[in-house]
């Protein structure tokens, strides 16, 4: 079996990359992960105007957000029977995530349970959502020079050494806004809330000033040192 690993952007079907677009409409399996059984896949959501009208198997194994490992190997032993029962005769497979495939994703993890399975590999790149938050906010995310890094936990042994490194950051998920503040309370930011969605919201301030509740779909830019960081509209 050929094995596709597919991002398809932040949320936004026209962000999807003309490449993307063309494997998806061939490809005879599409597997799209989600986080639990009351949920859809947010990546099959992004893409179904693409494949509503194809006649390809479409699995959607539940993938957990959780760093239980016991539980974890369940549920990938689990989506291994779901994926082969569902697509043994298939000769080409996508494996669609939000995002690019590269950045945080399940792919790979993914790819070590079906490696025995997998004859050819080709991995597609999406846009990332911090790109597309600074493309919508229409701000520079570094010039020049600078540095940026990607915070995924402000509790990571080497998150603050990492931060008072940085001209830029982003930090994905922000769960801990009041460790954020206490870090970086007077620097500018913009919040990014399910961006590429048809609700996405971003709101601009200072750190401190951000009371806006995160979302799983949440990432949070500051730009260190910036007087001005500003969006230009605040609901787009």
């Amino acid at each position: 079996m050929k094995l596709y690993g597919i991002g398809v952007g932040p949320g936004d079907p026209e962000l999807l990359t003309l490449k993307a677009y063309k494997i998806l409409k061939g490809v005879d399996m599409i597997v799209a992960p989600r986080s639990s059984e009351e949920k859809r896949s947010r990546a099959l959501h992004t893409v179904e105007e693409v494949i509503k009208e194809r006649d390809c198997i479409v699995v959607e194994p539940v993938f957990p957000m959780t760093k239980d490992q016991a539980k974890l190997e369940q549920y990938w032993k689990k989506a291994r029977e779901e994926v082969v029962a569902k697509g043994n005769s298939c000769e080409t497979a996508a494996f669609i995530t939000l995002g690019d495939p590269s950045m945080y994703s399940t792919f790979y993890r993914f790819l070590e349970v079906f490696n025995d399975l997998v004859e050819e590999l080709e991995v597609i790149p999406g846009v990332t959502s911090f790109s597309a938050c600074t493309s919508t906010a229409q701000i520079p995310l570094v010039e020049g020079t600078e540095i940026v890094s990607i915070i995924p936990d402000v509790k990571a042994k080497n998150a603050m050494r990492v931060i008072e490194d940085s001209d830029s950051l982003i930090f994905l998920k922000p769960k801990d806004l009041d460790k954020i503040e206490d870090m970086l309370g007077n620097e500018k930011a913009i919040l990014c809330v399910k961006v590429g969605f048809e609700d996405q919201r971003l709101v601009s301030g200072k750190v401190s000033e951000i009371e806006e509740p995160t979302h799983y779909l949440s990432t949070l830019i500051v730009k260190k040192g910036t007087k001005s960081l500003e969006v230009k509209r605040r609901i787009l």
